[in-house]
């Protein structure tokens, strides 16, 4: 099989697995959502920033150098050399999660209530804290076997990982709700825990028989496999860190903002729960399509960019926007119209629509940020978008810090939108920069809004008063959606769903 061929079947793979454990994701937070109310998914989001800090700090960069290095000498054959970075990035992993894992497991008392300002997160803490080591130490196998364009071991440990937590938490969530919110949450915990054990095992044993083979003998010493794994590291490391140290900033700091704005601590933390559990969820799960479309057009403009080619990157830049505008407006439509109909029929509540209302104004430039990141990493660009990132964090926890004691929730939402549009501002400019002017879709989004309007009014008057269940709500979506697309290519707009004008992305 030739290399291009291996890396389309090794996408194809990755973003299948991406797609199913996304739909087990989303029908086990729909389970976890019931089960432990807006309260318990409030305590469960605080606990998950600290979870991909340390994720951040302790493995990704690590998974990321050993997948480049690995891929870079796989080409010289030198398997002994491999093997030397492999054994030194996941003693590093080990050591720097150790490290984390004890900081987090004999700090939680301090994190649980001097931090997160909730005592219902402790036990769930210390439990989590357990798997760090685990998790790191399979992320960089995980490493390996991308270098190696061995996809289909990663995707296989994903859908494990997923697995693992749906069925643990299936079981026994019912039995510990009984016991009270902390140990409900702690089950939800554990059942992460266990699944990346599992994920771990898993690619351990997959990795065994190799490990021979990797033990032959190289001119490279263990001494400069550490130092060219750390030099590659440390920088993605500390950009993804910052991020993830943002984040966590961000998602401590709503429930006590909010708390400033006249809530109570329970009612802030639910209120957080429903934001950040449930709402922000069902907004990003479209993007699933999104994420197969930026694998796509990743490899295509940064060969166009190599090429000089700057017409073809510009098209296919182009060509992925429509696709991402037809969807956005969509979706934009469906939560602004359906808000109510869709949180009972997946949640069993009413009370969050305000809040999938509000986010679904915003979903376009949400869902135009993943389009915009992938074809700058085409081009090499990855300091821009960690500045970008920075750039938009900063505005968001300017938004929580000083806005949302004085005007609520909405300020926060505020804080996204004008986070999302600069943001999608700068990387328009400066894409536009690198590789030439690409259609700005003023006419395309047009017709997007007036299809989109047309169709879901339509529909809503129609099943005015009715609460649908899950399936029916799904079959009423997706019939306007049909209805969406021919009223679009009888507007002369049928780009995103013709082949032909898609195929040069896969050429």
């Amino acid at each position: 099989m030739t290399r291009g061929k291996t890396i389309v079947k090794g996408a194809f793979i990755l973003t299948l697995a991406n797609l199913v454990t996304r739909v087990m994701g989303f029908v086990y937070r729909i389970f976890m959502s019931k089960a432990l109310g807006a309260h318990g998914m409030g305590v469960y989001q605080l606990i998950m920033p600290v979870y991909m800090l340390v994720f951040s700090l302790c493995a990704s960069g690590l998974a990321t150098a050993v997948s480049n290095c690995i891929a870079a000498r796989r080409q010289s054959g030198d398997t002994g050399g491999t093997g030397k970075i492999l054994l030194s990035a996941v003693s590093f992993s080990l050591l720097f999660s150790f490290a984390a894992c004890g900081a987090v497991y004999f700090g939680a008392e301090y994190i649980a209530s001097g931090i997160l300002h909730e005592p219902n997160t402790l036990l769930a803490l210390r439990i989590i804290s357990l798997c760090f080591p685990f998790m790191c130490a399979g992320a960089v196998l995980r490493g390996y076997f991308y270098g190696m364009q061995k996809m289909a071991v990663p995707a296989a440990a994903q859908v494990l990982e997923q697995s693992i937590r749906i069925a643990l938490v299936y079981f026994l969530c019912s039995q510990m709700l009984a016991k009270g919110l902390k140990y409900a949450c702690a089950i939800a915990v554990m059942g992460m825990a266990c699944g990346e054990i599992g994920s771990f095992l898993f690619t351990l044993a997959v990795f065994m028989p190799y490990k021979k083979a990797l033990s032959k003998h190289s001119r490279l010493t263990y001494k400069n496999a550490a130092k060219t794994v750390i030099a590659m590291a440390l920088p993605l490391t500390l950009n993804r860190g910052t991020a993830s140290a943002l984040s966590t900033l961000e998602h401590i700091l709503i429930p006590q903002r909010l708390m400033l704005h006249g809530m109570t601590n329970d009612s802030a933390v639910s209120l957080f729960g429903g934001l950040c559990g449930m709402a922000v969820p069902l907004v990003m799960f479209p993007c699933s399509l999104l994420s197969a479309l930026a694998a796509a057009i990743m490899p295509a403009i940064s060969e166009y960019h190599a090429g000089r080619n700057k017409a073809a990157a510009a098209r296919t830049l182009e060509c992925a926007l429509l696709f991402t505008t037809v969807l956005g407006i969509f979706a934009c439509g469906v939560f602004i119209v359906f808000p109510e109909q869709i949180c009972r029929a997946v949640y069993g509540r009413g009370d969050i629509a305000y809040l999938l209302r509000m986010l679904g104004l915003i979903c376009p430039f949400l869902y135009t940020q993943v389009i915009f990141s992938a074809a700058l990493n085409g081009i090499n660009l990855q300091m821009y978008i960690f500045k970008l990132g920075i750039l938009g964090f900063l505005i968001s926890i300017a938004a929580v810090y000083f806005l949302i004691p004085r005007y609520g929730i909405h300020a926060y939402i505020a804080g996204q939108a004008v986070s999302a549009i600069m943001t999608n501002r700068l990387c328009a400019a400066r894409l536009e920069k690198e590789t030439g002017r690409f259609g700005a879709g003023t006419a395309a989004a047009a017709k997007c809004l007036l299809s989109a309007a047309a169709v879901l009014l339509c529909a809503r008057l129609v099943f005015k008063g009715i609460t649908p269940s899950l399936p029916m709500l799904a079959a009423v979506i997706g019939i306007c959606f049909a209805a969406y697309a021919v009223l679009l290519a009888l507007l002369g707009l049928s780009v995103p769903f013709g082949i032909s004008r898609a195929k040069f992305m896969l050429e």
